[in-house]
Formats: structure tokens, C-alpha cells, sequence
């Protein structure tokens, strides 16, 4: 081991920053489609996770963080309403993004379930739309036309934070984890929103959202919702929180998780 050696400086080698770093990203837009599943899917699609599902909506969302200041990324995925015990939010259940050092920072850093995708999201008038592709083949696409006769009525009540994930890295030596941590992250509180837009929407889903065979459904589209506005990742509230420890702090040791 080199002398003095500070295990941090790693991160510059990795190439992503460590949890504890703010960031910002000014004229965020974000498209997000509002729909409705089939509650069996979706509790089967969690069937693998410690969640519960908490609603039979779920969303459909891409974000162009072109101005973030860790650099230019866009963020896509699939967020479906969970519980955790008495924690209720949301869970990004599948996710996509354009560059891989955000992919690997919001995976390991935070645990979310991160993959790299072709991301675009285009505007003409009051048409806005967005396609997640890898290799050619479509992931999912989305879109909405703005409306401002039409109303977010059936989604407005749904809880859209905190982020619900699961911080889990792998033993490098067994079938277990040596860290599976249930975390909580709420960055609206520094959200400074300012456009928000709702139409009819359409989205498209591609066989690549699916887990274990078992592929996402929509039963119904509810309506899109486009917005534009001030993101931070504070210190106060973009920083996670970790609310459960799952693997038993006992003699047991790593891999060895406690009843949920």
C-alpha cells in the first residue's frame, strides 16, 4: 500500500464523484408518461425486491440533463410506487442512461439499476417526444402533445418521492452481497419548477423491460406531463439516507440477511 494513501482519490480514477457531492442541472425537461398497470404484473415485477407495490400507476419518463455541471447526461426509466415497511415512494425499477460515468455513479454510488441507452428527447411546438434505444432495437417510446384544456387529474395525488432503491454490491468471492442497504433520496425539495405542461400521451414498450420473462404492461395511458425547471442535488436532500441495514449485523457475517 503507498504511504499516506487516502482510499478517495479512487474516485478519480473510477471517474465519477463520490455520494456526498453536489450537483446542479439549470432548464431541466423532463417528459414523463402517466400510466396504468395491471397490479399482478407489476407485484410480480417486484417479486425479486424487498418492495411492496403501493399504486397500479406508474410512470414512463425520460430527463435531459443537458446542463448538469457534472456534465451533460440523459436520464431515462420506468418509476412504479412502492412501500418499504413505513417508508412509501417510488422505485426506479428500470433505468437508462446516455453516458457511463452517470450510469456507474447513480448505480454504485446510490443504487439505481442504471444501463446505458440511446436517449433522445425532441420538441416541435407543442409535440414533445422521446425514445430510449440500445443497438437499434427500441427500449420504450414516448410522447404527448400539450394541451391546456387537459388535466393531470388522474395521476396529481400519486406519491412521486422518495426514491425507494436498493444499494446492493456483490461478495467478489460468493453467491451473496456484502452490502444490500434499503436507501431514501428526495431531491424536489430543491426543485425549482418553472413550466409544467400536461396532453394526451402514447407510449411504446420494448421486451427489454423485463425481468425474470416477466414483461411490463400497460393496461391504460392516463395522459403525459412536461416540465422545465431547476434541479439540485443538495447536501441536505439529494445526499441519500440509508433505513435499513438488510444483512444481519451477527456472527453470520455477509450474505446472511435478517427477516424483512
Amino acid at each position: 500500500m503507498k504511504q499516506n494513501y487516502d482510499v478517495k482519490d479512487f474516485f478519480a480514477y473510477l471517474g465519477y464523484p463520490s455520494g456526498d457531492q453536489p450537483y446542479w442541472a439549470k432548464d431541466l425537461r423532463t417528459l414523463s408518461v402517466y400510466c396504468r398497470g395491471d397490479r399482478a404484473n407489476l407485484e410480480a415485477l417486484l417479486e425479486p425486491t424487498p418492495f411492496e407495490l403501493a399504486d397500479d400507476r406508474f410512470v414512463v419518463q425520460i430527463a435531459d440533463f443537458a446542463n448538469a455541471t457534472p456534465g451533460a447526461f440523459y436520464d431515462s426509466g420506468v418509476v412504479i410506487p412502492v412501500r418499504y415497511r413505513d417508508h412509501v415512494g417510488v422505485n426506479y425499477y428500470f433505468e437508462f442512461e446516455d453516458q457511463p460515468w452517470s450510469v456507474a455513479f447513480g448505480r454504485e454510488v446510490w443504487g439505481y439499476p442504471k444501463q446505458y441507452g440511446e436517449i433522445e428527447l425532441t420538441q416541435d411546438g407543442n409535440a414533445i417526444a422521446g425514445t430510449v434505444r440500445r443497438a437499434g432495437s427500441l427500449i420504450f417510446g414516448i410522447s404527448m402533445t400539450s394541451d391546456d384544456g387537459y388535466s393531470n387529474e388522474a395521476w396529481a395525488d400519486m406519491t412521486m418521492y422518495p426514491h425507494l432503491q436498493v444499494h446492493a454490491l456483490p461478495e467478489a468471492n460468493g453467491p451473496g452481497f456484502t452490502t444490500f442497504e434499503i436507501i431514501s433520496r428526495d431531491t424536489s425539495k430543491d426543485f425549482a419548477l418553472r413550466h409544467k405542461a400536461f396532453g394526451p400521451a402514447e407510449v411504446e414498450l420494448g421486451p427489454a423491460l423485463s425481468v425474470n420473462g416477466v414483461e411490463l404492461k400497460v393496461v391504460e395511458v392516463l395522459g403525459g406531463e412536461y416540465s422545465l425547471g431547476d434541479y439540485a442535488c443538495t447536501v441536505e436532500n439529494g445526499i441519500s439516507t440509508v433505513i435499513d441495514d438488510v444483512l444481519a449485523a451477527t456472527a453470520g457475517g455477509p450474505g446472511e440477511a435478517r427477516s424483512l
